[in-house]
């Protein structure tokens, strides 16, 4: 490992950079840029709601 490697593990790092390094913040900032991330997110979200909607009416419940 180099120095400056090192010193990067040992270095504390803020929340704030903790929180932008989540999958979610990025998808986020990312539809916030793009009205076509946001529309295909927004289909996903629909269709996997629909296919949970159509397997809780099949088991009857």
């Amino acid at each position: 490992m180099t120095k400056q490697h090192k010193a990067m593990n040992t270095k504390s790092e803020d929340h704030l950079e903790l929180i932008k390094m989540q999958t979610e913040f990025a998808l986020i900032e990312s539809m916030l840029r793009s009205k076509t991330l946001s529309a295909m997110v927004l289909v996903g979200v629909v269709l996997f709601a629909a296919f949970g909607y159509f397997l809780f009416r099949m088991a009857g419940a």
